[in-house]
């Protein structure tokens, strides 16, 4: 009889706990695990994974990493027409009808916390996609993931900074501008030219297009009002599509639009990847009797071209061009001199060193000069840069 009232009393404590559980349950998401002691209720997760990055790995491939185990489903891209957040959620709710390209494999790291998704089509350069997926962690929470980005450039361009103008006449048209010549055949997607003196915000972003080796790309600094229907970008074979002030048939023509200056007669002006705004190539430009930098940017441009061995002999102003006469003529411009001799060194282009290491000696401010009563500018936007150097009165 006293094995049976314990028996009955044991079932009837159990029955009671099974119950009191499972209205916890009801009340709050719990787990639980057997411990010498008994049972431990624990809380379920019920928070979703969240995204610490997501990175373009190739013209075919996204890489995204998450804070826990994922699984990835409904993965796909969508191609847009013009960078606009409003037209983004317009098309996250259009259906198929802008679908590039679904996911062809799925690759998970080791540890489940990150994987690259391979698509079914190659994006193109510079257009813009999203992507779009459901990310779900070992648990079942979810999340509704979207990224916007750009097309992966696999063949990025090199470019040379060559020449260099630093002022402008509204009259006349004349924009400031900065030359580049192309060391090695790509795409410029993915570069922009910063003025150290003129700021972030003033920068230019280059657009998507196809360079050879051995061609001269001029970015004039600004579109005047009178030339806004002429002041054209070239970004296709045609060089003589531009016809404002100054547009070469020698050289790729592009035009910064706005009145911000593009350069200062003090500057540092870097060429850099816009992702990892690693430094490609610089120029420090100073007026003569300065010695030290004006503005913070300026000063880190600077450091960070000498740390790379981009810039040789220091950091500092006295180490920069003396851009002394530029701010009085058009017909001056500070050109680079040894521009022949690179381009016959990095021929064949397997033998580009990561940075190409100039100094202010390898610069002058070339001046106007007169052959036969006829007068030759010291300023030569896509052309050969002159040898002429201006000589202080």
């Amino acid at each position: 009889m006293k094995k049976f009232f314990v028996s009955q009393l044991f079932r009837s404590v159990l029955g009671a706990a099974i119950i009191v559980f499972l209205a916890l349950v009801v009340v709050s998401p719990l787990s639980c695990r057997l411990t010498e002691e008994g049972i431990e209720i624990l809380p379920v997760d019920t928070t979703a994974p969240s995204v610490e990055d997501f990175s373009v790995s190739g013209a075919k491939s996204v890489t995204i990493s998450c804070s826990e185990k994922i699984v990835l489903d409904c993965i796909c891209l969508l191609e847009m027409e013009e960078d606009d957040d409003e037209l983004l959620f317009e098309l996250l709710d259009s259906g198929d009808e802008n679908l590039y390209a679904v996911a062809d494999s799925i690759s998970y790291s080791e540890n489940r916390k990150s994987a690259e998704i391979e698509f079914s089509e190659e994006t193109k350069v510079g257009k813009i996609y999203v992507f779009k997926g459901k990310i779900y962690d070992i648990t079942g929470n979810s999340l509704d993931f979207v990224q916007k980005f750009y097309g992966y450039n696999e063949k990025p361009a090199r470019l040379l900074f060559n020449e260099i103008r630093t002022t402008y006449n509204k009259s006349k048209q004349a924009a400031e501008y900065i030359e580049f010549y192309v060391l090695k055949s790509g795409n410029t997607f993915g570069l922009e030219l910063v003025s150290g003196a003129n700021g972030e915000s003033k920068k230019y972003v280059f657009p998507a297009m196809e360079v050879s080796q051995g061609e001269f790309i001029v970015v004039h600094g600004r579109i005047f009002d009178e030339s806004a229907d002429i002041a054209l970008d070239e970004l296709s074979d045609d060089l003589s599509l531009s016809s404002a002030y100054e547009s070469s048939d020698t050289a790729r023509d592009l035009w910064k639009a706005g009145n911000d200056k593009i350069a200062s007669n003090s500057d540092v002006l870097v060429l850099r990847d816009s992702l990892s705004l690693d430094i490609k190539d610089a120029v420090l430009l100073s007026a003569a009797g300065k010695t030290e930098w004006s503005k913070k940017t300026m000063s880190e441009f600077a450091q960070t071209a000498y740390d790379k061995g981009i810039w040789a002999g220091g950091a500092g102003p006295l180490n920069a061009i003396c851009t002394e006469g530029m701010s009085s003529s058009l017909l001056r411009s500070i050109s680079r001199q040894n521009r022949s001799e690179l381009a016959e060194k990095y021929q064949d282009t397997s033998c580009l060193p990561e940075y190409i290491l100039s100094a202010a000696s390898d610069w002058i401010v070339t001046e106007k000069m007169t052959v036969d009563k006829l007068v030759i500018s010291g300023a030569t936007p896509g052309y050969e840069n002159s040898r002429n150097p201006y000589e202080t009165k």
